[in-house]
């Protein structure tokens, strides 16, 4: 029984892997430059490449104006202002007017820190493109949207959870394992090697992804069910229990109290810092509330936030998500930023992206292996054809994801479409580049001069991507030595020692694979027979 057990579990392992291995790849991979999405934004876009001195211009009248201008429009349900900062050198404001029995209108506008000067305001664009394929897939509004697209993809943490579990489990000697690297032995055992090592070394933060993945997509879908058992499936009241009960709009104009007034109040508790945003609710309503937001970079929250009336300025009692001082909040309120790597700083981001980058080889070697023992060991029950177009494919696919990110980078530097059709365009370059990948794999009919190649390729795509940086706006690189943008200069920086790391990789690896000798080939098989057939009956 013990033996059956194992069997089946090692066959689970394997079927999760192959099956569901490349969707947890992708997501893996693309969550390794979705923690950059603001240190990014001013990289992909030139006009915010602003100064930042620490000391923003006053934007009270011009944010005023704004408001009172759309106020004409209808009642502004949702007025938010993003205060700037050295990674966001701008004033960002968003609002929207929602007339009863209308669809909602939304509005946005940026202000320069420096001049208080509106920007240009850009269509979404590549980085708003790969972040959002790694939250919700970038799924169609005509599929169901991103509800539909956050669940599928907090899919993938339950299958990283569930090939974790698996995984300790069939490998009974993994952790005496832990430090077993036979390089010089044959390519099955190296790659088997590789990623026992990198998945036990990794499980807390791959446990850690993997969980906070999964309920950050999967609670879209628990929303309806919880409704349906509890409030007769009422999802507003569901909404109203959780985030607490909205301010009614009173229908009666009062003046409102400016961003500068709310900042320069005082703050009760252990809120320390400038806030990172307001957000007014019934902005011009004399029951209007405005929430002070503080970045909470030392603790497991995205915020801080502080309730209060947007006339008066009196402080609200916590309620609903905002009170983190409730334990089950704190700890919701702490997935997140545990996800995302918000609470420590750039030095954690780039921690997180080296373990994404792990996760995603492991996964990587987890695939090639599921087509190593079939096209060159004894499992699987389909000709080698077949198992060969499997690994065509995987390659392609595998090495496809991050050559199609660095290609979109460099081609939204030439995208001269219209600024409303940016986001489109970057997806169909981004799959593009993928099925040119899976394509030049069948093309090349070696897995392995493919893998160098494709990687070769995206190593000189990251490399070149500074040189196109400048060449378009004369900036960059050059502003690490100078006082200009620090960040995009800093971003350039991070992208050249990224292809510069993949170039060398990519130098490193076999044109095709290697000869093994009659004992390398014995004990791979030995190695991996062991883990997994029973043993025969007496």
């Amino acid at each position: 029984m013990q033996q059956d057990r194992h069997k089946r579990l090692y066959h689970l392992h394997s079927a999760s892997g192959i099956w569901l291995g490349y969707f947890m790849y992708f997501v893996a991979i693309t969550g390794c430059f979705a923690l950059f999405e603001h240190e990014m934004q001013s990289w992909e876009d030139p006009a915010r490449r602003i100064t930042y001195s620490g000391e923003p211009v006053n934007i009270d009248a011009t944010f005023t104006a704004w408001l009172q201008d759309k106020l004409q429009k209808g009642p502004l349900a949702f007025s938010r202002l993003d205060l700037p900062n050295e990674t966001q050198p701008y004033y960002y404001g968003f609002t929207s007017v929602q007339n009863e029995g209308e669809p909602a209108e939304f509005y946005e506008a940026r202000w320069s820190a420096a001049t208080g000067e509106e920007l240009p305001v850009r269509g979404e664009g590549v980085i708003d493109w790969l972040y959002g394929i790694h939250r919700d897939l970038n799924w169609p509004e005509a599929l169901g949207g991103r509800t539909v697209g956050r669940a599928l993809a907090g899919l993938a943490g339950v299958i990283l959870l569930m090939s974790i579990i698996s995984g300790i489990l069939i490998h009974t000697k993994i952790f005496k394992e832990m430090f077993t690297m036979r390089f010089y032995r044959s390519v099955r055992l190296k790659w088997q090697d590789s990623h026992k090592v990198i998945g036990v070394w990794g499980i807390p933060v791959f446990g850690m992804f993997a969980l906070t993945g999964a309920f950050l997509g999967i609670i879209t879908l628990l929303a309806p069910a919880t409704a349906f058992l509890t409030l007769k499936g009422d999802q507003e009241a569901l909404i109203a229990a959780v985030i607490g009960e909205e301010a009614t709009r009173a229908g009666i104009s009062a003046p409102m109290l400016t961003p500068s007034e709310v900042i320069d109040l005082p703050v009760s508790g252990s809120v320390q810092g400038q806030p990172a945003m307001l957000v007014y609710r019934h902005w011009g309503d004399v029951n209007a509330e405005v929430q002070v937001s503080y970045e909470a970079d030392t603790e497991l929250s995205i915020y801080e936030t502080i309730p209060r009336n947007a006339v008066t300025g009196a402080e609200l009692p916590l309620t609903g998500t905002l009170d983190t001082n409730n334990l089950p909040i704190a700890v919701v309120a702490s997935y997140s930023a545990l996800h995302y790597g918000t609470y420590g700083g750039i030095a954690l981001k780039l921690f997180y992206f080296v373990m994404g980058l792990a996760l995603s080889v492991m996964t990587g070697l987890g695939l090639m292996l599921w087509v190593e023992r079939r096209l060159h060991g004894t499992e699987g029950h389909k000709s080698k054809a077949y198992y060969r177009r499997v690994s065509r494919v995987i390659t392609g696919g595998v090495l496809g994801v991050p050559l199609a990110t660095a290609f979109v980078l460099a081609f939204d530097r030439f995208y001269g479409g219209a600024e409303e059709a940016r986001f489109a365009a970057m997806g169909w370059a981004y799959f593009a580049a993928i099925a040119a990948s899976i394509a030049y794999s069948f093309f090349r009919r070696n897995d392995y001069r493919a893998t160098r190649d494709l990687l070769g390729l995206t190593g000189i795509i990251f490399a070149l991507l500074p040189v196109l940086d400048f060449a378009s706006t004369g900036g960059g690189l050059t502003d690490l030595l100078s006082d200009g943008h620090r960040v995009a200069g800093f971003a350039d920086l991070g992208l050249l020692t990224l292809g510069v790391l993949t170039l060398l990789t990519a130098s490193r690896l076999p044109v095709k694979r290697p000869a093994e000798r009659r004992g390398n080939r014995q004990e791979g098989t030995e190695a991996e027979t062991t883990q997994v057939q029973p043993q025969a009956a007496e």
